[in-house]
């Protein structure tokens, strides 16, 4: 596989992850809909193994690895959850893992990969800067295994795309996701366009970091300069190459604030009562704030349950007021 998956891939990637990654829920949220006057599914990839969708896409590549590759162990760039997946993917395929992450990268989230067996270095300020030390080290004989940017982990995230469109009421009209490299987004997009074409993709990225947002309003791939946020999971330069040539004519983007990504977050851990951080949590934030206002059936998808320790506890903090 070295271009865009196909329906063929993804369905591939399904066999191959059965078993391995969790075929999560889709369910119905009643929260929501009373809010918006419209039926809200919530598909929860943060029951994932680690956490994250990142389990899917990680499980796959990792699973279609030569021998020479799976001899030199792999390495891999990441805020976080794509280090979890790797990490655990690895161990249970036998193949060793170095984990590029930044240097403010939340601490639960090493100690989980550590957990795994993986090697751990801190490197840089984001993700990019973790990016570009994982390929120059790769030199040294590691296979790089990108979070985002390959088509075997894209076809592993399309897998969320299947299982919506097998679970998903038949008037679905829309899908919010989460964008950061834009693996998921676009695994989704491809997942559901051969079967479900008319369904909206919309993609939920935090307004201090809007790569997605850049990159659809120039109508080429741009990089930007993105500021702190929540949302590290999100924080990137750049959509990734593949990603964006797949979503150029086939989704929408939408921005949300920090403060409506806090109150999205607590939105989840005090009405919903799921565990979500804050990079999951972004479609939430955009029905929540009227940044999107949908017309019909939409699904969110709560990408992440990695909370890190401080804001687990701004969300206690708040509940105890």
């Amino acid at each position: 596989m070295n271009s865009i998956p196909t329906l063929e891939d993804i369905i591939a990637a399904a066999k191959r992850i059965k078993g391995k990654a969790l075929r999560t829920p889709l369910i119905h949220c009643r929260q929501l809909s009373d809010f918006t006057g419209c039926e809200i599914y919530l598909k929860l990839e943060c029951l994932q193994p680690g956490g994250a969708f990142k389990y899917r896409g990680a499980t796959n590549a990792i699973s279609l690895l030569s021998a020479e590759a799976r001899m030199k162990g792999v390495i891999t760039a990441s805020s976080g959850n794509h280090g979890i997946a790797v990490a655990l993917a690895a161990k249970k395929a036998g193949v060793k893992a170095l984990i590029i992450v930044p240097r403010n990268a939340p601490s639960n989230k090493v100690e989980i990969i550590k957990n795994a067996g993986a090697k751990v270095i801190r490197f840089g300020d984001n993700y990019d800067d973790c990016e570009g030390k994982a390929e120059e080290m790769a030199k040294e004989g590691y296979y790089f295994l990108h979070p985002f940017n390959i088509p075997q982990v894209l076809a592993g995230q399309g897998t969320v795309g299947l299982e919506l469109n097998e679970d998903a009421p038949s008037d679905l009209q829309a899908v919010l996701v989460p964008v950061g490299g834009g693996g998921l987004i676009s695994g989704v997009h491809l997942g559901l366009r051969y079967t479900r074409p008319n369904v909206e993709i919309i993609g939920v990225e935090p307004e201090n970091c809007a790569s997605f947002s850049a990159s659809h309003a120039a109508g080429e791939l741009v990089e930007i300069e993105p500021k702190a946020t929540i949302a590290e999971g999100l924080h990137t330069k750049k959509i990734g190459q593949m990603a964006f040539h797949i979503l150029r004519e086939g989704a929408a983007p939408v921005t949300v604030t920090e403060n409506e990504i806090l109150v999205a977050t607590r939105f989840c851990h005090e009405e919903l009562k799921l565990v979500v951080e804050p990079s999951g949590a972004v479609g939430v934030a955009a029905l929540l704030s009227d940044r999107y206002r949908p017309i019909g059936t939409s699904a969110i998808i709560l990408s992440g349950s990695n909370l890190d320790r401080e804001m687990l506890r701004t969300l206690l903090d708040h509940h105890d007021q």
